[in-house]
């Protein structure tokens, strides 16, 4: 079992010393539950403002007294506790995201929960559709006829590039290694006559994207296919796509609106990405595009990202184990 653990009793104070000899031993590990107690602290203020507003209209009933209080307080702080241990509110993975930079290997840098119930949107029309789609299928299945012959035929010739098609301009990937194998060969082809290495567009797609299952969604629900999280302001004269974005202002992360670019598909997002920064902002950056953690440094300094772990972030994701695996099998492949 692992000594860092919320407890299910607000009263158990067992727990908070558990607490603080974990965090003693390994803070990193302890960042969450911290996290979680100060939610919880922050829920019990909600409730009793809430229970402050309803005094007036108590003072006269028999039931309130100094005893129902009591409990009525026992109750609401173990209430608390367990909205907190939910992750309803956000606040403590808010906080893991802005004191752990190792947070942002899961967390994309520009969009907080923008895009999370798409994917179960999208599954419920889906599912309605299926139906629909095996009545029509049931019916034709007598229609078919020598005409399948050529179409399996016709399948067989293209197939490799509709595979590669698709790999691109899906939504999400399945693991870091097939976002990894879809967006590299993308970089190195619109990359080849730009200085900068492969591998740090795909690294700062992967943060900025968070591997490419948190790209920020259109109003619609289909993907802006937008990795690099690049706004649109009054220059773009293309889709927009509006969303809620965790942005840094004096050190501290606030939630803001705005609006961002939006592709046909992934490709597009890397060609837009690298006309951008070959704007007199990032020539810095430019000068350093062969050296990836560099490259990344000169980003943040020319103001790319609010993020004043945005550099840092870019280079675990560099050294992390996903890159790792991924060159090994292609040596392996060899």
């Amino acid at each position: 079992m692992d000594a860092v653990k919320q407890s299910a009793n607000y009263h158990d104070l067992a727990s908070l010393d558990e607490l603080r000899s974990a965090a003693q031993k390994d803070p990193n590990k302890a960042l969450k539950q911290v996290a979680s107690q100060f939610e919880s602290l922050f829920m019990q203020m909600l409730m009793k403002q809430m229970r402050k507003s309803n005094e007036l209209f108590e003072s006269d009933t028999p039931l309130n007294n100094r005893h129902t209080q009591t409990y009525r307080d026992m109750h609401d702080n173990q209430m608390a506790l367990e909205l907190s241990s939910s992750g309803a509110l956000g606040l403590a993975d808010l906080i893991v995201a802005q004191l752990d930079p190792a947070a942002a290997n899961v967390t994309p840098a520009s969009v907080l929960r923008g895009g999370q119930n798409i994917d179960l949107q999208q599954r419920s029309l889906n599912a309605s559709d299926t139906t629909g789609k095996n009545i029509a299928q049931s019916t034709s299945v007598t229609a078919v006829s020598s005409k399948t012959l050529e179409k399996d035929n016709a399948s067989a010739a293209v197939s490799e590039k509709a595979e590669e098609a698709a790999a691109i301009s899906r939504q999400s990937f399945a693991s870091p290694g097939e976002f990894i194998q879809a967006i590299l060969p993308v970089a190195k082809k619109l990359a080849a006559d730009k200085g900068i290495e492969p591998m740090a567009i795909v690294a700062q797609a992967a943060l900025e994207s968070g591997w490419g299952k948190k790209v920020i969604a259109n109003s619609d629900g289909s993907s802006s296919h937008n990795l690099f999280g690049i706004k649109a302001d009054n220059r773009w004269q293309g889709d927009k796509a509006v969303v809620n974005t965790l942005e840094y202002r004096n050190g501290q992360a606030n939630q803001e609106r705005a609006a961002f670019r939006s592709y046909d598909s992934f490709e597009e997002s890397v060609k837009d990405y690298l006309s951008f920064v070959e704007g007199p902002r990032y020539q810095q950056a430019l000068a350093n595009g062969m050296d990836a953690k560099q490259y990344a440094k000169e980003l943040q300094a020319a103001g790319y990202a609010t993020d004043p772990q945005y550099a840092n972030k870019i280079g675990q994701i560099l050294d992390g184990k996903h890159f790792a695996e991924f060159s090994q099998q292609a040596v392996e492949g060899e």
